[in-house]
């Protein structure tokens, strides 16, 4: 059986089939789920692209997440619906050429989709002259050829939004399965590259008093070399950036810092997304996609979370995924369902892998105190209990009462084989730096320790003598 497998991400659709000796092979480039109305065609994907800032009153960007029967604010020959600007893109993307003689296809698909949009979905894929025998998550086909791990957790960008997919594999089942997902509205690429976009203006616009946004030209030429600029950027910290207009070559200095400013608050967002994905206290395998690569900053704060190993995934790995495990996600034509389990695997796919830290804390960088409300308490080898009624401990540090989400007796810090310790015994939870903890914990200078929600929040300072020792 010759297969097809697209990955419907609409940041990027990318279809993949299988070559040679039954290897994956990519077929071309992403196509973006974009659409414009230009002099009476439509144009989808990268052609659309290159329109977009130009006449962005008949574009659309939201018809692979909202796919539907709606009607569109605007119409074409053969273009009314959501689902019409689906098919269309799909089509483009399904070409002869591309397919080369491949009628059966695999759709990796991404979390958020109902029952109903997936019907319609598998509709649409048959309409474009392709057979499809299965539909499987997306985050659980990128990892599945992941050496496998206790905890996994996928980290992808649609357009609008990001996603977070937590997956858990059983050596005894022999199975890896999606548990759940969390979305995260409004933090997908087309914001994460307007702010950028806008902090790039406004360095034209200092620097040169050309403001790139000013006229559509312009803009879309700036988001054009966008991509561009950010892999110049992620091998150096500072390039030449380059707007020529007319005659006009209007030049600036752009930093990596700059965009990584830009991008701070929306990784912020993103950084919230995997804490609460994440079981608390477990170590964690973070797989992630190169669209997550591409944010200035972001995989060095994903690599900076405890217990984290960060995994930098192939392009295409949802569909190349779903394609190595084609045998578990075919269906009958009557019976297509989305895979929300698939076998383990053993082979480790071609990424690119950072290791934590080791879990202990340096010496110089273990606490000696915790700092609450201007009081420093010293962490010693016996327990400082906290809480608001805490009863007979050896040390208490004794919180007012009525703080939400704060426990009776919450935690404990204390001093052990050299390492500063927090242990939760609480029901909201304590947590550190923002990110729910399990059990016990090393803690290092300038951790902030947080008991319930919103609760109290408390600093892990070192405390020097004149010397400098501690």
């Amino acid at each position: 059986m010759s297969l097809l497998a697209v990955e419907l991400n609409d940041a990027g659709l990318l279809l993949v089939r299988a070559g040679d000796e039954g290897f994956p092979v990519l077929t071309g480039d992403e196509s973006p789920g974009l659409a414009v109305l230009h002099e009476g065609r439509v144009h989808v994907g990268g052609e659309a692209v290159r329109r977009y800032r130009i006449a962005p009153l008949h574009a659309q960007n939201r018809f692979w997440q909202a796919l539907s029967l709606d009607a569109l604010p605007w119409s074409a020959r053969g273009i009314a619906t959501a689902a019409d600007l689906a098919h269309a893109h799909l089509s483009a993307l399904l070409t002869a050429e591309a397919r080369q003689g491949a009628e059966e296809l695999l759709l990796a698909v991404p979390p958020g989709y109902t029952r109903e949009q997936l019907g319609l979905l598998v509709g649409i894929a048959n309409e474009c002259g392709v057979s499809v025998r299965g539909l499987v998550d997306a985050g659980l086909a990128a990892v599945a050829t992941v050496a496998p791990a206790p905890c996994l957790l996928h980290l992808d960008l649609q357009l609008h939004q990001a996603s977070a997919t937590l997956l858990e594999a059983s050596r005894a089942e022999g199975t890896l399965r999606r548990t759940r997902y969390e979305l995260l509205p409004g933090a997908g690429v087309l914001a994460l590259r307007q702010a950028m976009a806008e902090s790039i203006a406004t360095a034209f616009v200092r620097e040169t008093r050309f403001d790139p946004l000013h006229q559509a030209a312009s803009e879309q030429r700036l988001h054009d070399l966008l991509p561009s600029w950010l892999q110049a950027l992620a091998t150096a910290d500072e390039i030449a950036a380059e707007i020529e207009l007319g005659s006009t070559t209007h030049r600036i200095s752009l930093t990596r810092a700059q965009l990584e400013a830009a991008v701070e608050r929306l990784s912020d967002d993103i950084l919230r997304l995997v804490q609460a994905a994440r079981p608390p206290g477990t170590a964690l395998h973070l797989c992630f996609s190169p669209r997550v690569a591409s944010i200035p900053g972001l995989v060095g704060r994903l690599a900076a979370l405890r217990d984290c190993v960060v995994v930098e995934l192939a392009q295409g790995a949802p569909a190349i995924g779903a394609l190595r495990a084609a045998a578990a996600i075919v269906r009958p034509a009557d019976a297509i369902a989305l895979v929300h389990r698939l076998p383990l695997a053993d082979a480790q796919d071609s990424t690119a892998t950072v290791e934590p830290a080791s879990s202990a804390v340096p010496a110089a960088a273990v606490p000696t105190h915790v700092l609450f409300r201007g009081r420093a308490w010293p962490i010693t080898a016996v327990p400082l209990s906290l809480g608001w009624s805490v009863g007979a401990a050896p040390r208490v540090l004794t919180l007012p009462a009525g703080i939400a989400g704060v426990s009776r007796s919450h935690c404990t810090l204390e001093l052990r084989d050299g390492q500063a310790c927090v242990v939760d015994h609480s029901t909201y939870g304590t947590f550190v730096n923002d990110e729910r903890i399990g059990g016990r914990l090393a803690l290092q200078v300038g951790d902030v320790l947080r008991l319930g929600a919103p609760g109290v929040a408390l600093e892990l300072i070192r405390v020097l003598q004149d010397h400098g020792a501690a």
